[in-house]
């Protein structure tokens, strides 16, 4: 597996990205993956950038402004239009790559970049295929499980960074992963322990997001853009997620016109990992190979 250091400009500023590439001249089909809240390329994503390229497909990864190498002021702010921006930049770059096949192009994204995934599937009608992984599909149905003493907290870290922005102060953070009870986006039993196994290597991550965050996260539905989404959608469900309800995630799919779900046993971490990680890897290949017409996948 070839990794080649990269950059693209996005909005005013510019993302730092890798391309890893399979054995061969190409061109290559190439999978983009977007992240989740928080997470930069160390988190998980050479796991799947192996299983890809051993099958042939070339795999863009990158960390999104504001994170991991990528520069933006302030730090560890999460601002999903942003994103979205970052999300089109890099299929850009992708297309724009030597040996890379233009026309297949996969976006896969998981955790909140699986929902970022269904809004850019939606305005991106050139891709050739969208997986989405353990969706954060509808953030205010994620927010209407929130306990309301933990969503009381999130209020006024949100209210305070606000005021800490307009007075050109730095931001009130957040702990993206803590325990029960912590002033944290996640508290499920276990979560801090499974986001921190997942980063692999030295990597610049700090366990915090800007918590200006809150104020507008109920307000992000992924799940409303479904229907538009014009090509192959595979939608891969946790049946126990704890951050999103899984029957959302699978009306995704049942909106697209061209969607279809597979469920796993799973809750919204631990798919990264063992033999569920296997099966959702071995389902994203055989999905894409479908959709990108590969029907015989290089041996690994």
């Amino acid at each position: 597996m070839k990794r080649i250091d990269l950059a693209f400009a996005s909005g005013n500023g510019h993302c730092e990205a890798w391309l890893y590439l399979p054995d061969g001249a190409g061109p290559h089909p190439c999978v983009v993956a977007a992240h989740g809240i928080g997470a930069i390329r160390q988190v998980r994503l050479p796991a799947y950038a192996e299983r890809f390229t051993a099958a042939g497909y070339a795999m863009l990864t990158f960390d999104y402004r504001h994170w991991g190498a990528s520069p933006g002021e302030p730090r560890w702010l999460c601002s999903i239009e942003r994103q979205l921006q970052d999300i089109e930049a890099a299929i850009d770059c992708a297309k724009a790559q030597p040996g890379i096949d233009a026309r297949r192009i996969a976006l896969f994204g998981t955790s909140f970049g699986g929902g970022h995934a269904l809004v850019i599937g939606a305005r991106r009608p050139d891709l050739a295929a969208v997986l989405s992984q353990c969706t954060v599909t509808d953030c205010l149905a994620t927010a209407l499980r929130t306990p309301p003493p933990q969503v009381l907290q999130w209020l006024g870290a949100g209210l305070a960074d606000i005021g800490r922005a307009f007075s050109a102060r730095a931001p009130k953070y957040l702990k993206l992963a803590g325990q029960p009870g912590e002033a944290a986006l996640m508290t499920r039993a276990g979560a801090e322990a499974r986001y921190a196994a997942m980063i692999e290597g030295p990597a610049p991550w700090t366990n915090v997001v800007a918590a200006r965050l809150v104020l507008t996260l109920p307000l992000y539905r992924p799940i409303r853009y479904a229907r538009r989404i014009r090509p192959p959608l595979l939608m891969l469900v946790c049946e126990r997620d704890e951050i999103c309800p899984a029957s959302i995630a699978r009306r995704a799919a049942e909106l697209a016109p061209r969607g279809r779900a597979v469920s796993f046993d799973s809750g919204h971490f631990d798919i990264y990992f063992g033999s569920l990680f296997e099966a959702a890897v071995a389902e994203m290949l055989c999905f894409l190979d479908k959709e990108l017409d590969r029907p015989e996948a290089p041996a690994a």
